[in-house]
Parts: structure tokens; sequence; C-alpha cells
């Protein structure tokens, strides 16, 4: 049996297609754990309706305490052998978990489909392959990298133990960082298959789109956390490090931080500790440009070393395109010369 676990709050507009999702799923044999959040819409509603219909639907109903006790509430409800994290605005493939299961093989402990922002695509499926496949190590390397594996806990299928090791940060945004990173620390094997089954819904008050607040912060102590949880694991712990570096260097571009900001000690501090603990290792300095690029002036990175590097890396961008467009331009003439001239 596969438990999906759909946490659920305020999102009437959009629960009925999510839950429809699941319910037309081909592969049959699952429960779906609904966690309705304190919700104060019309979701209740919503979900007790689905129950009433399908015996395999299960509402739990708690006061607000966040996403993350909702998960977790519905991983300790649940009963399946596998685990799927489903958010309550989003969508899955109605083959998605016939896909999926059956590269559960010996030894693989987390089977990774892609998602998608634009429906257009969610609706273009081909036949799945794998893309990619690895231990530990290999699925952590390749996640910092921001290759084909993802931290994100949705889009996944787990075996139920590796989601019973790892428990969600409460009382966090951001807290999907450390689970996503230590769900692969403990797993055997991850398969990544190139099959579209998550569509990703961005909503005007969503994470992804909301304006900076002190909440914003957490990333800070999610961080500090994952970097503890690899302290006795010399070899990963420049890596996580670096990670850390670029996570904390990319939520002081999108928050809009400046040194009038009153946190901005607080977000240089961070990334100067994670650069730290990434310099570390030789291999790792050598590995990416960005440490090498801070770790040269650290003091003058974000006012003047960093914004340099971007808007070099802008112009040799729109260079090579310039000189592409200009060679396909070249290579039509050439077609045409030798059609019509040759």
């Amino acid at each position: 049996m596969i438990s999906v676990i759909v946490p659920v709050y305020n999102v009437e507009e959009y629960l009925e297609e999510c839950l429809e999702s699941i319910k037309q799923q081909t592969f049959t044999d699952i429960e779906v754990i609904l966690v309705n959040d304190g919700s104060t819409d019309g979701s209740r509603e919503i979900c007790e309706r689905f129950c009433q219909k399908d015996s395999r639907f299960k509402l739990i109903n708690q006061e607000n305490q966040g996403q993350s006790v909702a998960r977790n509430r519905g991983v300790k409800e649940s009963v399946g052998k596998f685990i799927m994290f489903v958010d309550s605005d989003d969508v899955i493939n109605k083959n998605l978990l016939e896909v999926l299961l059956p590269y559960m093989k010996t030894e693989v402990d987390i089977v990774e489909c892609r998602m998608t922002r634009k429906k257009e695509e969610f609706y273009l499926n081909k036949p799945s392959k794998i893309v990619f496949k690895g231990n530990a190590k290999e699925a952590i390397l390749n996640c910092i990298e921001i290759k084909e594996v993802k931290f994100c806990p949705v889009t996944k299928l787990y075996r139920r133990e590796i989601v019973e090791k790892v428990p969600f940060l409460e009382g966090y945004i951001y807290e999907d960082v450390f689970t996503g990173i230590n769900y692969l620390k403990h797993m055997r094997k991850i398969v990544v298959v190139d099959y579209i089954g998550y569509y990703y819904r961005v909503r005007p008050n969503s994470t992804m789109t909301k304006s900076y607040t002190e909440k914003d912060l957490d990333i800070f102590k999610v961080g500090n956390q994952l970097i503890d949880s690899f302290k006795d694991d010399e070899d990963m712990l420049p890596y996580i490090g670096y990670f850390m570096f670029y996570i904390g260097h990319g939520h002081y571009l999108k928050d809009g931080i400046n040194k009038m900001n009153i946190y901005a000690d607080l977000y240089e501090d961070f990334i100067r500790k994670a650069a730290f603990i990434a310099k570390q290792s030789k291999e790792v300095v050598r590995k990416y440009r960005l440490l090498r690029l801070y770790l040269f002036a650290p003091k003058y990175y974000t006012t003047i070393t960093y914004p340099i590097y971007k808007k070099l890396q802008n112009r040799w961008i729109s260079t090579k395109k310039l000189i592409n467009n200009l060679n396909d331009k070249l290579y039509i003439r050439k077609i045409w010369v030798f059609k019509y001239e040759g």
C-alpha cells in the first residue's frame, strides 16, 4: 500500500482538483491521509465530501500548527509501506504512482519524478526513463549542484523507513532544506525518472512569491541544523557548507538585503560561516566558482565582486546568444545558396 499524505490549509480554490487527481490514480492500493491544519475556509467540507465518497480517504482535523506538524501527523497516522507527500494546491498525473512503483527495486529507497510549473507541460508526458541513479553521497552532490535530484519532499515515492528516520522540523519555513537532504543521507539508493508527474502551483501568497518578512530568517536556523546533522561526516560536511553558502547567498539576493538592512550582518555572518566550512576541502574550493570568488575577497563579495561577476556573466550569455543566432542565419543562408544557386 502507498500512503499519500496531504496537509491542508485554506486551499478551497484548488483542493478539489488536487484530491481528484489522487482519487483517479491508476494504482489503486492507496490510502489518502488528509490533515486539515485548522482551515477557516471551505477546505474541511471538501475533505469530508471526498471521505464520504471514497473509503480510501481519511480526514484528521487539528488546530493550525503549520505544514511540518501536519505532515508529521500524517506519517504517524499512515500505515502504507511506501509514502508520498502531495501539497494540497498541486496536482499529480493520474498514473504517477503506477509509473514510480516499479522502480522501487531492492536497495532503492526513493524514486523521484520531475515537476513542472506549466500545466501545458504536465499533459505532454513521454515514456519514463532513468536519468539518475545513485547512492547517498552521489545523490547529495547531484542535489547541491541543482541537477536531477531535488530536496523538496514532493515528487518522490519513499520507503516508509526513510521518512520515519527524519521527521520534518516543526515551526520553521524552509524546513524542506533540512528534511530533503537528510532523506538522501539516510537512504541507500535513489532513482530519478524523466517523467513529469507533478504540477507545482505557484500561488500569489506562497513562500515562493511572498515579500520578505522576519520569518525568512528561519533559513539560517534550518541551515545550522543541517550543518550540525553532518558534523561527524568529514567527507560530506564541506559540501554541505558550500550548499548552505549557496543557499544563504541566494536568500541574500532574493530578500533584497543590503548594507542598510538591520539583518545584513546576520546574512553575511551565515555566508561567512558556511564558506569557512566549505573551504576545509580543497576539492570543494576547486569545484565551485562562486566559493572561490567569495574567498578571493570576502569583505567585498556581496557589494563588489559578485555584482561585477554577474554583470560579466550576463554579457557573456548575451554574446553567446548573438553568436548562435548569427550562426543559425549563416547556416540557413548556406542551405539556401546550395539549394537555389548550386
